[in-house]
């Protein structure tokens, strides 16, 4: 843990605040009350009632500058992340101490506030796992300086850089920028890291003040704090490097794949059931990889979404398009890549909106999810972080490990591996995976409030359970060959 020490007598930083012309002041007043001591002159009351005066006001003053000593929190992991970031904490800065995700990143804050009423002083980490082209206010695209951040900053509040600099830790390079608008006393210290596979981090200390002290001082003692290690974001990478390097093709049998599952709740009611085919076309064009799907939930209101999904054979170039039709109404979303790491997500119903990332390496569409872990097993790999993409545009940073194959899970001879997928945003959502001999997906728990069991099963099974769907399971059977 990194913390200040709050002795004053062991902090000559601290020292310092107390200005030299005050101190030069209490001591004149001090020696001219002992010089005069027990001498009755004139005004001589008022020069005390003054003296004494001065004394609070500099005793307070000091008590101030104690109370406002900074200590940091203990380190604060976010998890699977290799990153952990110390916080003000007490002597006036209340904090959590908890990673929140939202809005593709993960934030950590703390609210300088001494006295009752409103913080004079922020303080927050953003871990940002995307780069957002639409706001780049949070996430720079890859290349991009920093300073162009520091500018819309600056912009934002219409105030001016004041200095720019950088810091290098034993982990990070950490550039930072002090932006100033003196006509509301705004200090603003920002600071942004680049991490490998277009994460990135930012820091910013934010205060109401006379001088700039205070922030400053907080900023520095956070970057100080911070530590980064990335293995299991690069294992994720590797295996999906893998997975581009060979071919989608590499993975289909007979050029086709097809599966279907029959979806239970935890009293195992069958409530729905899933179809998929991913083919390759044998057609040597730009999207020879081709996949579609169809997702149905029964009950007091009805779900129904499919998918269509076409690929560049190394997963650089797809179009996927998705429709849910639900007591909500119709909507769709299409997602395009059309460049590398650049993917534009559309959305169309009553709120139609766009937006636009770009993706790490270690970034991959869920349509692929049993490729994912098939290549993952044959690369040994026990552990490891990817980016889920899920059909409705989510990026999702996703935990994934292997387990092992107890007694219980035995008695069921189809299932040879199990892995658990753990959802890293904050839903509860995780998910164990379980592939026979031949590394398909034989079965799937997942778990998010409820238990839901997703078993393989055949189609003629989905139409047993679903006669009143039965044209329409046909019709998009065809569809899906």
């Amino acid at each position: 843990m990194y913390e200040i020490c709050p002795d004053f007598l062991k902090q000559e930083d601290r020292i310092e605040r107390v200005s030299l012309h005050k101190m030069c002041l209490l001591v004149n007043i001090i020696a001219y009350m002992n010089n005069n001591f027990g001498t009755i002159k004139p005004g001589g009351d008022k020069i005390a009632l003054l003296g004494i005066f001065v004394v609070a006001l500099l005793t307070a003053y000091i008590i101030v500058v104690l109370k406002s000593a900074i200590v940091l929190s203990e380190p604060i992991k976010l998890a699977h992340t290799g990153l952990s970031v110390s916080i003000p904490t007490g002597n006036g800065w209340q904090s959590q101490k908890q990673w929140e995700y939202r809005d593709n990143a993960f934030t950590l804050h703390s609210n300088f506030a001494p006295v009752s009423g409103r913080p004079s002083a922020f303080a927050n980490c953003q871990y940002i796992l995307t780069a957002d082209i639409t706001t780049p206010q949070m996430g720079l695209a890859p290349g991009t300086p920093p300073q162009v951040w520091f500018e819309q900053k600056a912009s934002e509040v219409e105030g001016t850089i004041v200095r720019t600099d950088q810091i290098q830790t034993n982990t990070l390079t950490i550039d930072w920028a002090h932006i100033h608008k003196p006509e509301i006393l705004l200090n603003m210290f920002l600071g942004i890291a680049k991490l490998p596979y277009n994460r990135q981090l930012n820091i910013g200390v934010h205060q109401i003040a006379v001088d700039a002290e205070l922030a400053e001082q907080a900023f520095k003692d956070i970057v100080k704090s911070i530590t980064f290690k990335d293995n299991l974001l690069r294992n994720g990478a590797e295996v999906i490097g893998q997975i581009k390097s060979k071919g989608l093709d590499s993975f289909l049998d007979n050029q086709n794949q097809q599966a279907f599952f029959l979806i239970q709740d935890s009293t195992r009611r069958t409530i729905g059931f899933t179809m998929d085919v991913l083919i390759d076309s044998g057609i040597d064009n730009q999207f020879n990889i081709r996949a579609a799907g169809f997702f149905y939930i029964k009950g007091r209101y009805i779900l129904e979404q499919g998918t269509s999904f076409q690929s560049a054979n190394n997963l650089s170039e797809y179009l996927w398009k998705s429709e849910i039709d639900s007591r909500t109404g119709r909507n769709g979303t299409e997602i395009i890549l059309d460049k590398p790491g650049a993917m534009t997500v559309r959305k169309f119903g009553a709120q139609p909106q766009e937006k636009n990332y770009y993706l790490s390496p270690a970034a991959i569409p869920d349509v692929f999810l049993e490729q994912l872990l098939r290549q993952m097993l044959e690369d040994n790999k026990r552990e490891m972080v990817v980016d889920i993409i899920e059909v409705n545009g989510k990026i999702t940073p996703t935990f994934v490990s292997g387990l092992e194959v107890t007694k219980d899970m035995a008695i069921d001879e189809k299932i040879a591996y199990v892995l658990k997928l753990e959802l890293l945003d904050g839903r509860g959502y995780t998910e164990q995976v379980y592939l026979n001999n031949q590394k398909r997906i034989y079965k799937r728990l997942v778990q998010q409030e409820n238990i839901y069991i997703f078993e393989s099963t055949s189609i003629e099974n989905i139409l047993r359970e679903f006669p009143e769907q039965a044209e329409d399971i046909l019709r998009r059977s065809k569809m899906l060959k």
